[in-house]
């Protein structure tokens, strides 16, 4: 048995001994042949390089300062834009009002109906700006419109009364809403 162990023993080689096809490269070395085969980049390069990252950062904080003045200066006008657009809604309402009193007073009643026939819409545009001056204020002005409209027909005295609560009621919410 001991001159078999000593035969395969014999037949492998020792650990310590390594063959030249076995041993492999060193890490120094490799790290030193793929730095060999690599161009290092000449100053030409590296200055370009160089501009190209600054190009990029001075284009990117450009980018940001035109987004942020875009925001700054659009949110306000856009604010003030919707409120100018309530008011002349609100004015129109007042003028359609107007008119329709003024036909009333000469007697016109297919003249009064004329005048607020577009009024109603232009209420309905109102509506969510009325609401934050008087909640029960912009739930019961459409349901007063259409009162009047259908008094016109019937009893245009009352009418004439209702159309200057109403136009009482338009100035209200102007004052309070658009008078700075």
């Amino acid at each position: 048995m001991d001159q078999k162990n000593a035969d395969i023993q014999s037949e492998q080689p020792a650990p310590d001994t390594f063959n030249a096809s076995q041993t492999p490269n060193p890490p120094e070395y490799v790290a030193a042949s793929t730095k060999a085969e690599k161009k290092q980049p000449n100053r030409f390069q590296r200055f370009f390089r160089k501009a190209l990252i600054w190009l990029v950062v001075l284009a990117l904080a450009f980018l940001a300062g035109t987004v942020t003045d875009h925001y700054l200066r659009t949110m306000p006008l856009q604010d003030e834009l919707n409120t100018t657009t309530a008011h002349l809604e609100l004015s129109q309402v007042m003028v359609d009002v107007s008119k329709a009193r003024l036909a009333l007073a000469l007697n016109d009643v297919a003249g009064a109906k004329a005048a607020l026939l577009d009024t109603q819409q232009r209420l309905d545009n109102l509506l969510p700006r009325i609401a934050i001056f008087d909640a029960n204020l912009s739930q019961s002005m459409p349901q007063r419109l259409s009162l009047i409209v259908s008094d016109l027909e019937r009893d245009t005295k009352t009418a004439k009364i209702d159309l200057d609560l109403f136009n009482q009621d338009l100035l209200e919410i102007e004052a309070a809403l658009f008078n700075n």
